[in-house]
Order: C-alpha cells, then sequence, then structure tokens
C-alpha cells in the first residue's frame, strides 16, 4: 500500500508537471503569437508610415507642377497615390505675400529706376590720356558699385542734354575738386520694358563719354570709350511681353558731358526695376502635402522662392 502510495504520488506530481510544462508551453506560443501580432501591427504601420509620406511628397510635386504652369493657381485637387488620398494646400505663413516686394510695385510706363555714382579724378580710369577706346561691357569696370553710389531716384525718361550736363553741380553731391564743373560720374538706369510684340524697336542713344544698353544682361549697343558726344541710331530686337532693359553711362573726362537715350516707339511701356526685383520672392512657395491611412499619417512641406527654385522641405508633426 505504501509502495502504491508512493507511486500514486510520483504519478500526481508528474501530472502536475506534465501540465505546468504544458502550460508554459502554451504561455510562450500564446506569447510568441501576440509579439508576433503586435510586430506585424507594427510593420504594418511602419509601411504605411513610409508610404504616406512618399505619397505626400508626390503630393506636393503635383502642386509645384501646377504653380510652374500657373503661379496664380493656388488650389490643388486631391491625387491617389496607390490607395493613398494626398491632399495639398498653399500656406500662407505672416511675413509672406504673393505681390513681390513693394519697392517693385511701380506704375506701369512711369519710367526708369537710376542709380547714381561719383567717381574721384583720383579714380584710375578717369581723366585717361590719351583717350582711352571702346570697352565691350560695363561690368568690365567697378565703377558701378556700391562704394561710389549717391543716390537713386525714378527718371520719367532718359533725355538729359547731350552738351553741358552736369546733374550735380550746385547739389549736395557737389565735388568739383577744382574744375569748373563736378566731372566723373556714372548712371545705371534699369526698367521692365513691356513690347507689343516680338520685333525690332527702333532705338537713339547719344552720349559723352561711354555708354553701353544691354537687353537681358545683354549687350546690345556699346557706345563706350572717351569721345565727344556721339550719337548711335538703330533697331534692338525686344521680345513680345516683358524685358529686362539697362542703360549705363559714364563721364570720364574734363571736357564736356551729355547722355540722351530712347524708343522711338511710344507703345513700349517702360516701368522702373530696380535690382532684385521678381527675384528671391517668398511667394506661392509653402505648399503642405498631408496624405494618411488607417495606420500613419505624414505632412510635409516644402518652400521655394517665386520661380520654384531653391526648394527645402521639412516634415511637420500630424
Amino acid at each position: 500500500m505504501a509502495y502504491l502510495f508512493i507511486k500514486n504520488q510520483k504519478g500526481a506530481a508528474a501530472l502536475v508537471a506534465s501540465i505546468i510544462v504544458s502550460a508554459g508551453v502554451l504561455s510562450i506560443a500564446v506569447s510568441a503569437h501576440v509579439i508576433a501580432t503586435h510586430n506585424k501591427a507594427g510593420m504594418d504601420s511602419f509601411v504605411d508610415s513610409v508610404k504616406s509620406f512618399y505619397a505626400a511628397e508626390v503630393g506636393v510635386g503635383e502642386a509645384l507642377l501646377q504653380i510652374r504652369h500657373d503661379p496664380n493657381n493656388l488650389v490643388f485637387s486631391d491625387v491617389m497615390v496607390g490607395n493613398i488620398v494626398v491632399s495639398s494646400q498653399f500656406v500662407e505663413e505672416e511675413g509672406s505675400a504673393c505681390e513681390g516686394p513693394p519697392e517693385c510695385q511701380f506704375a506701369p510706363g512711369s519710367g526708369w529706376w537710376g542709380e547714381y555714382f561719383n567717381y574721384s579724378v583720383n579714380h584710375p580710369d578717369m581723366q585717361v590720356d590719351p583717350f582711352p577706346g571702346h570697352t565691350p561691357t560695363p561690368t568690365e569696370h567697378d565703377w558701378y558699385d556700391n562704394v561710389y553710389k549717391i543716390y537713386e531716384q525714378i527718371d520719367a525718361n532718359l533725355l538729359f542734354p547731350t552738351s553741358m550736363w552736369f546733374p550735380y553741380d550746385g547739389t549736395i553731391w557737389e565735388d568739383r575738386e577744382g574744375f569748373e564743373h563736378d566731372y566723373h560720374f556714372g548712371m545705371h538706369w534699369r526698367a521692365r520694358v513691356t513690347a507689343p510684340s516680338n520685333g525690332n524697336y527702333g532705338y537713339n542713344l547719344s552720349s559723352d563719354d561711354d555708354s553701353w544698353v544691354l537687353v537681358g544682361a545683354t549687350v546690345v549697343v556699346n557706345n563706350s570709350g572717351t569721345h565727344p558726344a556721339f550719337t548711335k541710331t538703330g533697331n534692338i530686337y525686344l521680345a513680345a511681353g516683358d524685358n529686362l532693359v539697362e542703360v549705363y553711362f559714364a563721364e570720364r573726362h574734363t571736357v564736356e558731358s551729355g547722355f540722351s537715350f530712347s524708343f522711338s516707339d511710344p507703345s513700349l511701356i517702360i516701368t522702373p526695376w530696380p535690382d532684385g526685383c521678381g527675384e528671391d520672392v517668398e511667394c506661392n512657395s509653402n505648399i503642405m502635402a498631408t496624405a494618411s491611412t488607417t495606420r500613419a499619417m505624414r505632412k510635409v512641406r516644402y518652400t521655394c522662392n517665386n520661380n520654384i527654385a531653391n526648394c527645402f522641405w521639412r516634415e511637420l508633426t500630424p
């Protein structure tokens, strides 16, 4: 009986141990299943997050393409990327504007933006003998650097006297340096010239001394060199619409001075256009796209300049 009791006790212990082991195995299996399920959910969420991020990127790209073709259209349609709906919108941040900086807002046809410079007779390019000849471009010299600039103004036209023109005489900027007049000075004018159609437009240019006319940063008329008043006439090709036209002048000798420039076609609209107008304007720029699934949401924002260039992006917290 004792033996049977002991045997039975061993059997019970084995049974209990077996149950414990089985429960442990079951627990591990259940835990593994839970972990696997949790990991799968996490992986699915991660995959959705990645998909939604790239979908948001696609949405921004579509919005930027739309702006390239139509800068004034800031309403974007939803796009489907796979099974993800992407919504994009223009976000106007405080301080941004879509009309360009205030200094570029001039009445059409109001003239030229002029920068006025004054030089000393000691400048190596002034009072040179014998008279120097032509140079290919005004930017070859430092004459139009800010160090020589004394003021800026709008000039309704560029029809100045072609003889005895000394604009600084009797002004606060006068510096005759012992001469009869304030010689040695220069000007740089810029304008947005709007042409009704592609074509050649007549001009008349007279200067004593150097002068140049540029269209889109390309020299189209060269009347440079130290010389008496010399007149050039001809045609300048302008494209239909807006053209950037620049005119440079320099007076470099203590004899005479004069300048005059004009287009012959009154249909051209000449509007002041200071350096920097239309460039790097934070406008049409802050595009935010949102893409989401049931498990993830991502937002990205792109900020670009007015020409949709120099873009940078950042991710936003949902």
